[in-house]
């Protein structure tokens, strides 16, 4: 179970000190385990998004301007978002 309030005060202040857990107001130490851990940063792939952005610009030449602007948000070197600003 992820401990996100201190079981003896119920506070949410909780830090990471010297391998525990800690409430900040009543100064509970807790050992964490693996759920109540920082998880890693993550990677968050656009690449999807950008294709279907791009398809769109196909099936929808009226606003191809805004789709491609928002590709080119995503990925500013983005070649053939470009093509459709002219």
């Amino acid at each position: 179970m992820k401990l996100i309030a201190c079981t003896r005060c119920g506070s949410k202040e909780l830090s990471e000190q010297d391998g525990y857990v800690v409430c900040a107001y009543c100064r509970s130490r807790f050992v964490p385990q693996a759920d109540d851990l920082r998880q890693e940063e993550s990677v968050i792939g656009v690449y999807s998004d950008i294709q279907r952005l791009l398809q769109k610009c196909q099936d929808d030449p009226a606003n191809s301007r805004r789709y491609a602007g928002l590709v080119l948000d995503l990925d500013p070197t983005n070649q053939t978002a470009r093509q459709y600003l002219g």
